[in-house]
């Protein structure tokens, strides 16, 4: 089973509060795209030690105020605030949780992963040093 891979440079939209940073995008699980809200520090998005903090569509009921889970939902607020390097305090918590749960409809409302842009950055010749066959294979990036 492959891991789930997330790639920030695809967005569906991105809003910038504070220090922290939403971004939403889509991770792939298994083949599939699924939309996703990210948390990340603003300015640290591809800083080694940045850790992003996801919420897929199919858990955002628990960010919901009338039917969500509080109990997950502030466990989860709890880590995102430790991933996030933010100051473990009560205050931390329930702004992270607020941030989710005011972006839920923009999460909810994303389309599907659009097709984006591909260009072509290498080439590879692949040789068998047995057979002396070779192969060439393209690699492709988004741009």
């Amino acid at each position: 089973m492959s891991s789930p891979v997330l790639d920030l440079r695809a967005r569906a939209f991105m809003y910038e509060r504070g220090d922290i940073t939403l971004i939403g995008s889509w991770l792939r699980m298994g083949g599939n795209l699924r939309p996703c809200l990210v948390l990340i520090r603003s300015g640290e998005e591809y800083s080694d030690h940045t850790v992003p903090c996801v919420v897929t569509l199919d858990k955002a009921w628990i960010w919901d105020e009338d039917e969500g889970d509080p109990k997950e939902a502030a466990r989860t607020a709890a880590n995102f605030v430790e991933k996030l390097r933010l100051t473990h305090s009560l205050q931390s918590c329930i702004r992270i949780a607020s941030l989710i749960h005011d972006h839920l409809d923009d999460l909810i409302q994303m389309p599907p992963f659009p097709p984006m842009d591909r260009e072509t950055v290498a080439f590879i010749e692949q040789v068998n040093n047995k057979t002396g066959k070779t192969k060439h294979i393209e690699v492709k990036d988004y741009v």
